[in-house]
């Protein structure tokens, strides 16, 4: 069980053992020697410390992300004015981190992450893992950590293209970090084969991932890429991932934020499946970047089976893509052979980014599947024999100002079919659609 602590209490501890660590080398400091190889300190976009023959190293890393977001209509539902003009501001992601290596062939890392976004603002430790480098067919990587799932996905948060992913990964539960898992990779200059067995949090999006017995359920996770064409930063890429919950009677759900986080963390649930006893998704991935322009684009299938407390049939099938296109003035994005995803950016002086998005995804859900309020009273479906259908347009720019600062704005038009809008929420008509601007000041090192 992860305990959860103060952002401001554990930062505060940090702060201390820096002071101590600093006052201890100025009333101790001398001559400084090695017992080993020469060593090479960095300072640039963090702090390194390696020896020359890259035998040992540790990097101590860490983001801060600051968001400011408006927005109204559907997402506003829960708010004290619903559908109401809505203005939030706090900490989307702050973390913490240390990685190295050791003895040449093992890799590690420690994290501790805070996300203010949520209900229940939490600190937890959302990565500690262990990996062995030295086999020449691939590494195999253990613990807590995160998995190359989906093209815009497997892009570090701090390289994403709009401020927020897709929403299409909200009715996913491939692309969720691990709770303890055991992963495999082999990997060349421009392809690479990943396969993981793993179990995940309790409180994540869509699954309980506890069996009948005592058990921990793992779910089975694959990802093929492959750059048939890659010179430079031009690039194709295609790509493949599927995923399996391994479901046990346990619960089942599709969620979504529609790409808007707020104070509140209200989600639309869709479907709500009590006894799934099946539960696979599968992800195609293309994307292609000449010069600064870049296109992708991803599709994706889940298929949920299961029943009601009751034994009544409850099966949710679900389909969606998105599709984006950007150019970077001066500059193009990094692409990663053997990891299948984007990168920083090659200059980071100045540099402007524009972007169009468009998602959109089917939701197919037994009546039985569908809860009596999707996600708060009063917004319900309009015909529970119908489907759902959700689709979002973003547009937005971004600003590295450095290689450490990053600003992004963007603008986000969504609509909702099928939901009652003759309801009401608090004696206000439910709406089925919205617009959101969403800031956000970014720095790394």
């Amino acid at each position: 069980m992860i305990r959860k602590h103060s952002f401001r209490g554990v930062m505060a501890g940090f702060a201390t053992s820096a002071l101590a660590l600093a006052v201890s080398a100025q009333a101790f400091a001398g001559t400084v020697t090695s017992d080993g190889a020469d060593i090479v300190i960095k300072t640039k976009g963090g702090l390194e410390v390696a020896t020359t023959d890259k035998a040992f190293s540790f990097k101590l890393s860490g983001k801060l992300q600051w968001d400011a977001t408006n927005f109204d209509g559907l997402m506003a539902a829960d708010q004290n004015d619903p559908f109401d003009d809505t203005f939030n501001t706090f900490i989307r992601r702050g973390e913490f981190g240390l990685e190295g290596t050791a003895y040449s062939d093992w890799d590690w890392g420690l994290r501790l992450s805070y996300d203010g976004s949520a209900a229940g603002e939490n600190t937890a430790v959302d990565r500690a893992f262990i990996a062995y480098t030295g086999l020449d067919f691939g590494t195999f990587t253990v613990g807590r950590f995160g998995v190359d799932y989906g093209l815009e996905n497997s892009t570090s948060s701090s390289w994403i293209t709009a401020i927020e992913r897709p929403f299409m990964y909200d009715f996913l539960h491939g692309d969720e970090d691990t709770q303890f898992g055991v992963n495999f990779k082999h990997s060349g200059d421009s392809y690479g084969l990943m396969a993981q067995v793993a179990t995940y949090d309790e409180s994540d999006n869509n699954n309980n991932y506890e069996s009948e017995g005592n058990d921990e359920l793992f779910g089975y996770t694959l990802r093929a890429h492959w750059a048939p064409y890659l010179d430079g930063t031009d690039v194709v890429h295609l790509a493949a991932n599927y995923h399996d919950s391994s479901s046990d009677d346990d619960r089942a759900r599709a969620r979504t934020r529609m790409g808007i986080r707020s104070d509140n963390d209200f989600r639309l649930t869709f479907a709500d499946v009590d006894v799934a006893d099946k539960d696979s998704e599968w992800v195609l991935e293309s994307g292609a970047q000449f010069g600064g322009l870049r296109g992708q684009a991803e599709y994706f299938q889940r298929s949920i089976a299961g029943e009601t407390d009751a034994g009544l049939d409850s099966d949710v099938d679900m389909n969606g893509y998105t599709a984006q296109v950007s150019y970077m003035i001066g500059a193009a994005r990094g692409y990663k052979g053997s990891d299948g995803k984007w990168d920083k950016p090659t200059d980071m002086k100045g540099t402007w980014e524009v972007f169009a998005r468009y998602e959109n995804t089917t939701i197919d859900s037994d009546e039985d599947a569908i809860p009596g309020s999707l996600g708060l009273a009063g917004v319900v479906a309009a015909d529970a024999s119908d489907e759902f259908e959700a689709s979002a347009m973003v547009v937005g720019v971004n600003y590295f100002a450095t290689p450490a600062v990053r600003m992004s704005l963007n603008y986000v038009d969504y609509e909702v079919e099928n939901l009652d809008t003759e309801s009401q929420v608090d004696g206000v008509d439910v709406q089925d659609d919205g617009k959101a601007i969403i800031g956000r000041l970014q720095y790394v090192f």
